[in-house]
């Protein structure tokens, strides 16, 4: 525990049921090859579950750690997001402010007539209709390359749209590469430095960041499969839609920071978790889901409000789920791109809901 931290934690009492369910639960998927990674649950700033398994070096045998850092992809959406709101509520931009003028000309020399009406809301809520530019030719062939934000959007920038803005709901990192690009044009600093001053220095979270290239050093390497390396990810070409590292204890810090409104003021805060666009029959990305908010799907587990979003990316996966009513957080990351994270991490949940009716 940190000194005079507005964020203590305790281990759950001697005993809890829903604590040895998640123990039995995910030694069990460990012992079975099905879970390689950290996990973190807290309830109410007891600690459940904090368990580890698997190498984050199968090479050099580096066992992983429940403080191991790992790449956690698009959970990067909830941090950019929030940069965006903090700047909001500075005046340094409007959220239905549209981006041509935010990116003429730092960025690109002119606006694709398409973009103009497109606003900053739209862009990190999937409604732009600017297609993902992880779906375009050439993308994961470049992953370990290192790039620009400049080079980045002119990958994109004559694209056709996939529908009039506002008009639908289509996962787009490209989106947030945009936010990022905008962040750094109204702040003059690089995203990197904007997310410490913003958010992870004011919330101490040391193992949380954005790097150009590599996480600092003890990074969990990944792995399309066990025993199947991925090829290396160079931070900047997924930039501020997925570059960001960090592990169990910082991110369960970071959900825990909005209920004691740490991040932002309370109504910005309840901005963060407010739907913003709904979500396709089938859910935003294929997931239980009613809308997408900033950052955030929206959902329900049991009849209790969910908050969360998954992380995807060559070699690694990962799953930040938030129950803001009954202040339970649910982490688990993995360095193995084929685990189920939202699966466990759903399950991990339910556990968390409800201590005296599991199974064990």
């Amino acid at each position: 525990m940190r000194e005079s931290d507005p964020l203590p934690t305790s281990p759950a009492p001697p005993g809890d049921r829903a604590a040895e369910a998640m123990r039995v639960y995910l030694e069990d998927l460990a012992a079975k090859k099905k879970f390689t990674g950290s996990a973190l649950v807290v309830r109410r700033g007891e600690v459940l579950a904090r368990f580890a398994a698997g190498e984050a070096d199968e090479e050099k045998h580096i066992p992983i750690r429940p403080d191991t850092v790992f790449r956690v992809a698009s959970v990067t959406k909830q941090f950019t997001s929030m940069v965006v709101l903090k700047l909001r509520d500075r005046g340094l931009l409007g959220l239905d402010d549209t981006i041509c003028p935010y990116l003429v000309p730092a960025y690109i020399k002119t606006c694709p007539k398409a973009w103009r009406p497109i606003t900053i809301r739209e862009i990190i809520t999937h409604t732009s209709g600017i297609p993902d530019i992880q779906n375009l030719p050439g993308f994961y062939a470049r992953l370990s390359q290192p790039t620009t934000t400049r080079r980045l959007i002119q990958r994109f920038v004559d694209v056709p749209l996939d529908f009039k803005p506002g008009t639908s709901w289509e996962y787009s990192n490209s989106g947030y590469i945009l936010a990022g690009a905008i962040i750094q044009k109204v702040t003059h600093k690089p995203y990197g430095t904007v997310l410490h001053d913003e958010i992870t220095g004011p919330l101490d979270l040391p193992h949380t960041g954005y790097s150009r290239g590599n996480p600092p050093d003890g990074y969990a390497k990944g792995y399309f499969t066990v025993g199947s390396p991925a090829p290396p990810i160079n931070g900047s070409e997924v930039f501020s839609a997925a570059g960001l590292y960090s592990n169990v204890d910082d991110l369960v810090r970071w959900d825990r920071s909005f209920g004691a409104y740490l991040v932002a003021p309370p109504a910005t805060d309840r901005l963060a978790f407010t739907p913003q666009a709904k979500c396709p029959p089938n859910g935003c990305l294929n997931l239980p889901s009613s809308a997408y908010a900033f950052g955030w799907l929206v959902d329900r587990l049991d009849g209790h409000r969910l908050r969360y979003h998954p992380g995807l990316l060559q070699g690694y996966a990962a799953s930040n789920m938030y129950l803001p009513d009954d202040d339970i957080e649910v982490v688990v990351l993995s360095n193995v791109q084929d685990t189920d994270t939202n699966g466990i991490a759903r399950h991990l949940a339910t556990l968390a809901l409800a201590p005296f009716d599991c199974d064990l």
